[in-house]
């Protein structure tokens, strides 16, 4: 049973991983960052209900998009910045519901790592052709796993 403490710790964790995530891209560039918000996420959903996993996943969205993409809000207004963030969250929503179940599998790296890149295959193309801002790989520009991208694209980036 989650205890309030528990459930605020993850929540907080939440918040914190998507946050750091946002200066593993560019305009802060600290890609090893990316790794310490993926670990967050995924220590954050470590053993919960996917119901949990899917509200923290949410958490850490609204967390991470909201600032990474701060800079709508000052061409269409405060209101379709808002909804924009809170529609990518909804698809980190589904990964952080999707995590705490292939965590229990066995070679759980790989299946989280798999979960990641389906998250943002699907986040590219819905709706209406997509938007990949904030993909995983975006965040490796600077580092030496950019050279991944040359034999398999942002998937591959992301999937390491």
């Amino acid at each position: 049973m989650l205890t309030p403490w528990r459930i605020r710790w993850a929540a907080l964790l939440a918040v914190g991983a998507g946050l750091v995530g946002v200066f593993a891209f560019p305009r802060f560039g600290f890609w090893p960052l990316a790794f310490v918000s993926v670990a967050g996420l995924s220590v954050a959903v470590h053993g919960r209900r996917s119901r949990t996993g899917a509200w923290l996943g949410l958490l850490y969205g609204l967390a991470f998009f909201g600032p990474l993409l701060h800079w709508t809000g000052i061409y269409v207004g405060p209101a379709p910045w808002m909804i924009l963030a809170l529609s990518q969250a909804a698809f980190l929503a589904a990964l952080g519901a999707v995590l705490p179940r292939v965590q229990r599998l066995p070679a759980a790296p790989v299946w989280i790592a798999t979960a990641w890149v389906l998250e943002e295959a699907v986040r590219d193309r819905l709706p209406f052709g997509g938007f990949p801002w904030g993909r995983l790989a975006f965040s490796q520009a600077e580092s030496p796993m950019r050279w991944f991208a040359a034999l398999g694209g942002a998937p591959l980036v992301t999937f390491l």
